[in-house]
């Protein structure tokens, strides 16, 4: 059927009390999409009955530009939020503190000390009951007690923390207590002891 034919047949199909259903399966067994189906349906329901079927109006097709630009603000926004929940981390250097940051930390004082911990590596809290930071992750801890910084970590298999203070000037003091050692110079103190397990390093103003 050509268009006219369909068109007339969509008529009579209504006027007869033929289902919006049927009147679409005939459509589409011409060859006529769903879609354009119940658009073609809605049209002439109009024209036969204009006050009692609204006017049929064509979607702004411009409207589907708005699609892409929405998706992207929207991944956008996701990516903001993921890197300023992850900033912290990204901000992280993920290393082992070293005799610098002992004396960035000291003269810099306690009120920082998160913030700076958790920039060397994450995990760092206080304990407000042990009255120090700790890094369960790294199983590290510091603390502040009679005006030193102590620092606690896993025994220290390398020599990177002696070696640092020896290519810096420090004085290696002779200390009689053994697993102990003890470097200075015009400014701090450092006191290194380990056991099998853990090292305990202090550091000092002189």
């Amino acid at each position: 059927m050509d268009k006219q034919q369909i068109t007339d047949q969509i008529k009579w199909m209504i006027a007869d009390g033929n289902t919006d259903h049927e009147i679409e399966a005939l459509l589409v067994g011409e060859g006529v999409t769903r879609t354009e189906a119940k658009r073609t349906i809605a049209i002439i329901k109009h024209e036969l009955h204009p006050d009692e079927y609204p006017e049929f109006i064509e979607p702004d097709k411009r409207r589907n530009y708005w699609w892409p630009a929405l998706l992207t603000i929207a991944v956008i926004l996701i990516l903001g939020v993921l890197y300023y929940w992850h900033r912290p981390k990204l901000n992280t250097a993920e290393r082992e503190i070293t005799p610098a940051d002992m004396m960035r930390l000291i003269k810099a004082g306690p009120g920082v000390y998160t913030t700076e911990l958790n920039k060397i590596n994450s995990g760092w809290a206080f304990d407000q009951d042990k009255n120090r930071w700790e890094n369960k992750k790294r199983k590290t801890a510091l603390a502040i007690r009679m005006e030193q910084v102590l620092y606690m970590c896993p025994a220290l298999h390398d020599h990177s923390f002696q070696d640092y203070l020896e290519n810096h000037d420090f004085i290696d003091i002779i200390y009689t207590k053994h697993g102990s050692k003890i470097y200075q110079n015009n400014e701090f103190m450092f006191t290194i002891q380990t056991n099998e397990h853990y090292t305990m390093i202090s550091l000092a103003l002189r």
